[in-house]
């Protein structure tokens, strides 16, 4: 969870870093960037929650709260412009949530894990999270291939009939 978190950081960064005149590159770093938010909120509230909500449910209740304020703050950049200040904004608020989203887990959360759960617990959690995070991925690269593979179709037929197909 801690590469995961490190890693999104570094994306962020180089997001807010990039020139609002590079729009095709800031809009798929941001995709990027929500997919790896969201798998990593998914894995966390499917595998780790759960056996932390044993040790601490008011922390687990606030993890979640602060998910949703994450893929809320997602949804809002998501339908704007690349170039936008309003983008770079939001990214800028986004950028806080998990900040703040990561001090807490990372600080009181992860050592109430390592208390109440112990080392070996945890392996093996890090272990079927790490793998869940594997099938996931790899279920959303599938779908995306799917979705251009009957892109190309659609374009095929529409070449080949002359129809427009919009």
């Amino acid at each position: 969870l801690k590469k995961d978190h490190r890693e999104v950081s570094e994306l962020i960064g180089k997001l807010e870093a990039m020139s609002p005149t590079h729009e095709s590159e800031r809009q798929e770093l941001m995709d990027t960037i929500a997919t790896e938010l969201e798998v990593h909120a998914q894995i966390e509230e499917e595998i780790f929650y759960p056996e932390l909500r044993t040790v601490n449910e008011d922390e687990v209740t606030e993890a979640r709260h602060e998910h949703e304020n994450i893929k809320s703050a997602i949804g809002d950049i998501q339908g704007r412009s690349p170039s936008s200040e309003e983008f770079s904004r939001k990214v800028a608020e986004l950028k806080g949530l998990v900040m703040h989203h990561v001090q807490e887990e990372e600080g009181q959360m992860f050592a109430d894990a390592r208390r109440g759960l112990g080392e070996e617990k945890l392996q093996r959690l890090g272990e079927k999270l790490q793998e869940r995070k594997q099938e996931l991925m790899t279920s959303m690269i599938q779908r995306a291939i799917r979705g251009v593979r009957q892109a190309a179709r659609k374009g095929a037929r529409c070449f080949s009939t002359r129809w427009p197909c919009w």
